[in-house]
């Protein structure tokens, strides 16, 4: 910032130079024509752009608004150079004495962000330019300035005179229709301003049309349809329209800034008040911003996203939606963001003064959304578990009716034929073989099952042991970097459990690895449990049953499981789990 207040101060004095010089010109020059607007106004004109635009410049440096106020005014002061009759000076003068208005219908489409918005905003700056710049230029080739009582034109190239006038229509025409465009790419712009900005817009925007007036009529004047003191006074009405537009920028601003102070201090007294705190705080930040589309999004650090007031996950708008985002920190932390419209993003400081005022009030506010959220997902959490239990048992169901009950029915109905064929020794011998290899079966089958519901290894040896049997039955190469070490309480080791073995199973049936790691450490009163694989990555716990259940599992013991593509391709799945 400095070293853009050292260059802006030189551009001020630059400035100052730049209108003293036509002054001085002025008065000690013989009399040409307009000399007196010329010396008069020049100065006032270009120096109230400058002076006004380099404030602006300085208070918003990335706002290319401020900028185009100083070439306005630059731009002016290089015009009054026609009143010098020295050839060299008085053809500087004359290349510039257009050009100011295109940088002038410029900034006032620009206005306030400094962007043109809009194919037609666009359009009608561009036709400014090529006005004042080619046509014009291409004007001069032809154009007698003697006749208009002007020193001569020193790039007078072809002495036609009815060319110079056709081209000179041409131009009064053009111009015309480019002025005419101003208001109405100034009207869109109005309607899409939200009520802050019309403070800010209605200031400029009124001198703006009337300067719009004055300039048409002054274009129709040179038709000849007009009386030369009426002429006259057309050019000293648009001369002091000009005058007035940067003050009337400055107008804007104040205006602004009583608005703003306004708003927030309405929007204080309504946080304040008991009755203010039972309104909606949404509601409220809409009316000091003066957007009714304003939304609110609270952030949850735990999960890492955004949630509304319900609790529900929100994703914050992004490039191209029309809309912006605000966030809102206290204490270095993010505690809410606020979404607002894009016609909104120049006011920032406002949004932000805004966002400071309510801080506490969001704090609050996100630590129910916070709650809603968590409630939310224990509603959830409880279907999916209720839906588990269900399709659990029918599993077991299934498993007892077509394993172990089959075996066993199988036994009863050989345990019989036996029976019946006690008076043949070795065909009861057989039948009884071929019962008990049902039985064992059966037992077998059994303790499978009995191993989905509660591993017997886990009960009787612990954590590690356990892991270590799922290494060994895995179709995958397993390796255990880190163990516990230790017993842990059963549901913290039932969850760490679990989780492995629902990872390993998505290893070998889902991520084509070579291999896998398993790491289970204690960490400072949490066990982390960690198991990664080699393969082709892409495990997301929102798809499928068996990840969404362990998430389920692990927050009934206030533990979280991670999922992500570990560094070097595969995924890397990650339980941290409380354990005291």
């Amino acid at each position: 910032m400095t070293g853009l207040r050292w260059a802006l101060i030189g551009l001020g004095v630059l400035g100052v130079i730049a209108g003293v010089v036509p002054l001085v010109l002025g008065l000690s020059a013989p009399k040409v024509n307009d000399a007196e607007l010329v010396t008069v106004f020049g100065p006032l004109v270009g120096w109230s752009f400058i002076g006004t635009g380099l404030f602006a410049w300085y208070r918003r440096p990335d706002n290319r608004f401020g900028a185009l106020m100083t070439a306005v005014g630059f731009t002016w002061c290089l015009s009054g150079l026609t009143v010098d009759t020295t050839s060299g000076v008085f053809l500087i003068g004359l290349l510039f004495s257009s050009l100011p208005f295109a940088l002038l219908f410029h900034m006032l489409c620009a206005f306030p962000s400094g962007r043109l918005e809009g194919r037609f905003g666009r359009a009608i700056v561009a036709l400014g330019y090529f006005i004042t710049t080619v046509l014009y230029w291409t004007i001069l080739l032809f154009y007698d300035t003697t006749r208009d009582e002007w020193p001569d034109n020193p790039i007078q190239v072809f002495e036609d005179q009815s060319a110079a006038d056709a081209l000179l229509n041409l131009q009064s025409v053009l111009a015309i229709v480019a002025i005419l465009g101003v208001p109405v790419v100034l009207w869109r712009q109005w309607k899409r301003a939200s009520p802050a900005q019309h403070a800010v817009l209605a200031p400029v925007y009124g001198i703006a049309a009337v300067l719009m007036v004055m300039l048409v009529a002054s274009l129709v004047a040179d038709f000849g349809v007009m009386s030369n003191d009426l002429e006259s006074a057309i050019d000293i009405a648009g001369l002091i329209c000009l005058v007035l537009v940067p003050f009337a920028f400055l107008a804007g601003l104040a205006r602004n800034r009583l608005s703003s102070a306004g708003a927030i201090g309405e929007l204080v007294a309504s946080l304040s008040e008991r009755e203010g705190r039972r309104r909606s705080l949404r509601d409220a930040l809409a009316d000091a911003l003066g957007d009714p589309g304003l939304t609110l999004a609270y952030w949850l650090p735990d999960r890492e996203h955004y949630v509304n007031a319900e609790g529900e996950q929100m994703d914050l708008p992004g490039p191209g939606t029309g809309r912006v985002t605000t966030i809102v920190e206290h204490a270095g932390e993010p505690v809410a963001a606020i979404v607002y419209a894009a016609s909104l993003a120049d006011e920032r400081e406002l949004v932000d003064a805004v966002g400071a005022a309510a801080t506490l009030t969001l704090e609050n506010e996100r630590l129910d959304a916070e709650l809603r959220a968590k409630v939310a997902e224990l509603r959830d959490q409880r279907s999916r578990s209720l839906g588990a239990a269900l399709n659990e048992r029918r599993r077991l169901e299934r498993n007892l009716h077509d394993g172990a009950q089959q075996r066993l029915v199988s036994m009863a109905l050989n345990l019989r034929l036996a029976r019946a064929r006690l008076d043949d020794p070795d065909k009861a011998a057989e039948l009884l073989e071929s019962a008990a290899g049902e039985l064992d079966a059966a037992i077998a089958e059994l303790r499978e099952l009995a191993r989905g519901i509660h591993p017997a290894v886990l009960s009787d040896r612990g954590l590690d042991a356990a892991l270590e049997a799922l290494a060994l039955r895995s179709p995958v190469p397993v390796e255990l970097e880190e163990r516990v070490g230790e017993r842990l309480p059963e549901p913290v080791e039932l969850a760490a459990y679990f989780v492995v073995a629902e990872a390993l199973t998505n290893v070998a049936k889902y991520a084509s690895a070579s291999r896998a790691t398993v790491r289970a450490v204690r960490d400072n009163g949490h066990v982390i449990v960690e198991v990664a694989d080699d393969g082709v990555g892409g495990a997301d716990p929102s798809k499928g049953s068996g990840l969404r259940g362990l998430a389920d599992r692990l927050c009934a013991v206030d533990g979280r499981l991670e999922v992500e593509d570990a560094r070097g391709g595969g995924t890397l799945v990650r339980a941290d789990i409380p354990c005291g």
